[in-house]
């Protein structure tokens, strides 16, 4: 991470519809730096809902959680057509894949993050991504497994050291345990029911923004 910078706040939107989403963004807004169009929206609304809610908020960065697994390059330039910023690939797919993806980021202006979700050998993956030139990889906890004792942060040790790209990490975080994320070098931190699930969405979405101000000094 860039010494000068802070650490980006990306809020996970599951809804699943359009109007849903479109209240929980409203909610949060301008309290986060990326807007991730979860994956059970893009099922059920599509990548349409991705340039409905950027056209209403369009002063933020927006990831499409496509889970891209094959035609990295076709489904890639899908979502950076439709306005995405960032767009995801599962770290478990094939290397052709991950690099037609990069090839599709390259001409549209985008990025792509891949997910370390359910890889076996994280560590030994996310070199391989790093030096495939991915410029953001996410160690995540799959949704199935968050109650399995997994330690998240545990990955971060080990992981930090041998990349230099931004390192996100996803999966059950909250206001409490956005200290440890940042201890371990997170460069971004996704939060989804750590904050759309809250009594006050907007609240904690500020108070973990205020966290990763702080952890540099900075100040709006």
């Amino acid at each position: 991470m860039n010494s000068k910078s802070r650490p980006l706040l990306q809020v996970a939107i599951d809804a699943l519809s359009l109007p849903e989403a479109l209240e929980i963004v409203g909610q949060v807004y301008p309290h986060l730096d990326i807007i991730e169009i979860g994956t059970p929206l893009i099922i059920e609304e599509g990548l349409g809902a991705l340039e409905t809610i950027k056209a209403k908020f369009p002063h933020k960065r927006y990831l499409a959680d496509l889970k891209i697994m094959d035609a990295g390059n076709i489904e890639a330039t899908s979502a950076f057509k439709r306005g995405a910023n960032i767009v995801t690939v599962l770290a478990a797919a094939d290397d052709r894949t991950i690099r037609g993806a990069l090839e599709a980021a390259e001409t549209h202006g985008g990025q792509v993050m891949a997910d370390l979700i359910n890889v076996c050998s994280p560590m030994t993956r996310a070199k391989e991504l790093h030096d495939m030139g991915v410029p953001i990889i996410c160690l995540h906890t799959a949704f199935d497994r968050r109650h399995a004792g997994e330690d998240i942060f545990c990955g971060l040790q080990t992981i930090r050291p041998v990349v230099r790209c931004q390192l996100a990490i996803a999966g059950g975080l909250t206001l409490h345990t956005v200290g440890q994320a940042l201890s371990g070098g997170a460069d971004i931190l996704v939060v989804g029911g750590g904050i759309t699930h809250q009594p006050d969405p907007r609240e904690a979405a500020f108070a973990i923004m205020k966290k990763l101000e702080e952890r540099i000094g900075y100040a709006r």
